[in-house]
């Protein structure tokens, strides 16, 4: 089943976009037009395509608080929030959390890009979202979004705290005296750093990471980190994973299957472990994906899901797919990352003449996807696989 979009997300973005920045611009005639035409597209779609080579091939190039500049806040509101959201509400909806009323901690919340996913996972849950940034225009553009947001919800309270944080990706010479640390809140169900951790500097990331495992959980409670898929950040985090089970401060629920270090980073310097997310792409990012030269026929990224609890034990037949398909004349192969920790990962192969309805999942297994199978590097024709 494809992932698909919450259906009132899209007008609510189109008019909180115009009504906002169209204000001062030759277009302010326009901000309470309930149409959103092709002048509108192609008024926005500049922020969008300058935020896209910034977030890829021109990382080092993207200005320090970049929210400050109305054509990229406006882009990522439009284009990046619901396509980053997505993906959280993808993550989230495979794992479970209290059904009493839920505290989340959004660090480095931007415009509410985890506070969209994690309402459009639960929709059926009463949660208080606690956000923090350390930009103020784009902690006012939450609180706004916050506000049209709820007023679609059925629950009785969806609520939320906006806080100004710390800018973690400042130099550590350049901080000004005094300045403060991450504010002071409550333990939390579940804490989410979603494109965060590429911003600040190596060195902070593990101490920020352990001390939220420390100090801001609840028993029980869940952090989940989400990173672009992009080859440097996604090995960051894998060694980051190494990092948090080698010093014991936590453990990894998913996307691993073990406590052990990881066996893709030790192999070679070169592959990155990554999900990809079946979505039914919406017409007007579909627009904006032509106007700006993006294809974004699936949703890619790399994440880590930890806690302070043992992860639970998975059966020695449980795999999660690590690789795409690698195919070649007359067979077709995929890597797997199994639960015993195995110092290599397993590469199971599939003769084209072997293809049955009882391996019909090897096909159709991408990137992120658990499927259960017996542990064989020869599929054959009666070998049973599932997803789970």
């Amino acid at each position: 089943m494809k992932t698909e979009l919450p259906p009132f997300w899209e007008p609510l973005l189109k008019r909180y976009v115009k009504k906002t920045f169209y204000a001062g611009t030759r277009k302010s005639g326009f901000a309470d037009r309930e149409e959103f035409t092709e002048g509108d597209f192609r008024f926005f779609a500049p922020g969008v395509a300058r935020l896209n080579a910034y977030f890829t091939s021109e990382r080092g190039e993207r200005p320090a608080n970049y929210f400050n500049q109305k054509d990229l806040r406006s882009g990522y509101i439009l284009y990046f929030l619901p396509v980053n959201a997505l993906k959280v509400a993808a993550l989230l909806s495979q794992i479970s959390l209290p059904t009493i009323p839920l505290t989340i901690l959004d660090l480095g919340s931007g415009p509410g890009t985890g506070m969209f996913g994690a309402q459009a996972a639960f929709p059926s849950q009463k949660i208080h979202f606690i956000l923090i940034d350390q930009n103020r225009n784009i902690l006012r553009d939450a609180e706004s979004l916050h506000r049209e947001m709820a007023t679609q919800s059925t629950l009785d309270t969806i609520d939320a705290d906006l806080t100004r944080g710390p800018n973690w990706a400042r130099p550590h010479g350049a901080r000004p005296h005094g300045a403060s640390p991450l504010p002071r809140t409550p333990p939390a169900d579940l804490i989410l750093a979603v494109n965060l951790l590429s911003e600040i500097p190596g060195p902070r990331r593990l101490p920020l990471i352990e001390g939220l495992l420390r100090n801001r959980l609840k028993t029980g409670g869940k952090i989940l980190i989400v990173e672009p898929a992009l080859q440097r950040t996604t090995r960051e985090l894998m060694e980051l994973h190494d990092q948090i089970l080698r010093n014991r401060s936590g453990f990894v629920y998913a996307p691993c299957l073990h406590q052990t270090a990881c066996p893709m980073l030790a192999a070679n310097r070169r592959d990155w472990c990554h999900a990809t997310i079946e979505w039914q792409r919406p017409g007007w990012i579909e627009r904006l994906d032509h106007l700006v030269g993006i294809r974004k026929d699936y949703l890619k990224c790399s994440y880590l899901l930890l806690g302070r609890e043992p992860a639970p034990v998975v059966s020695n037949e449980t795999w999660r797919v690590v690789s795409g398909h690698l195919n070649s004349k007359g067979k077709s192969e995929l890597l797997l990352c199994g639960p015993g920790g195995l110092p290599e990962l397993l590469r199971v192969t599939r003769l084209d003449r072997d293809r049955s309805e009882a391996n019909r999942i090897f096909d159709e297994a991408q990137r992120g996807d658990l499927i259960e199978m017996p542990r064989v590097t020869r599929i054959k024709s009666e070998i049973r696989i599932s997803k789970l």
